[in-house]
């Protein structure tokens, strides 16, 4: 009798694939790992959803195929995702290694209620916001899906070691270029390391303009493509810039290169 007068249940958090749920997480699993597989085309978008109706919306790319994820909530109410894309609805661990998979890393995030609040992470980097991690390198058949501070949209990041690669990156002033600079040239922000302040003032004064018409500069922020709010704002946060060993770039904007002359 009067059950329409039930309160609905609502999860702790909802993941849907193409707006149908593929799971879900209760407050009774923690710490906890789904790993749903979802056959998804072209163009795809996934949502986390939480108790509260919060929404973190990440489209899923161009690639077809079986999305194979895996979504761990830990004890404190943060979450963490990503998942592996296959030709094969059975997940192969091994695909991946083969070079026969993609990934995609989306943003970590805290749900209501953890002790921790997601605009602690406003301006940092990607190491700080759970998208990188120190002595694992990222392959780079992952990308990173990212969740802008501001507008709230996310977007897809391509990264680089810049020490495996032995470069430097610059960000353009609007943040939508990036250009690499071996690290023997004098000034180049090498990996884990601050550039002689007169030599960098030196490089930054011989670099090209980007095709946009901004300059590069070392202190340049990582930018929404959007919104063009800062994503990684090493103005804000100064002592992120040498840590950030990995540069970035968009999916389908050449990374440019400087070469000096002779």
């Amino acid at each position: 009798m009067f059950s329409f007068l039930k309160k609905k249940h609502v999860p702790l958090l909802s993941v849907r694939v193409q707006g149908r749920e593929v799971t879900r997480v209760e407050e009774t699993e923690l710490p906890c790992e789904k790993n749903p597989s979802v056959q998804v085309g072209a163009g795809g978008i996934v949502q986390f959803i939480d108790r509260q109706g919060g929404v973190h919306e990440h489209p899923l790319g161009p690639v077809a195929g079986w999305y194979h994820f895996s979504v761990r909530v830990h004890g404190g109410l943060g979450c963490q995702a990503d998942c592996v894309v296959t030709s094969s609805p059975d997940f192969d661990p091994q695909a991946f290694a083969r070079g026969e998979a993609t990934g995609i890393r989306f943003q970590p995030f805290f749900l209501p209620g953890a002790k921790v609040s997601n605009s602690e992470f406003r301006g940092k980097g990607l190491f700080a916001r759970g998208l990188h991690f120190t002595g694992h390198v990222t392959s780079g058949d992952i990308v990173l899906s990212c969740e802008c501070d501001d507008c709230h949209r996310s977007f897809h990041v391509r990264s680089f070691h810049a020490g495996f690669s032995q470069v430097g990156y610059f960000y353009s002033g609007s943040g939508k270029h990036t250009l690499t600079v071996s690290d023997r040239v004098p000034g180049c922000p090498a990996a884990l390391s601050t550039p002689n302040p007169a030599e960098l003032a030196a490089l930054e004064a011989a670099l090209p303009l980007a095709p946009d018409g901004t300059r590069f500069r070392y202190t340049n922020p990582f930018r929404c493509p959007y919104c063009s709010a800062p994503y990684i704002d090493f103005e804000a946060h100064p002592e992120c810039r040498a840590e950030e060993y990995y540069g970035n770039y968009f999916p389908g904007t050449p990374l440019l290169r400087y070469e000096p002359g002779p």
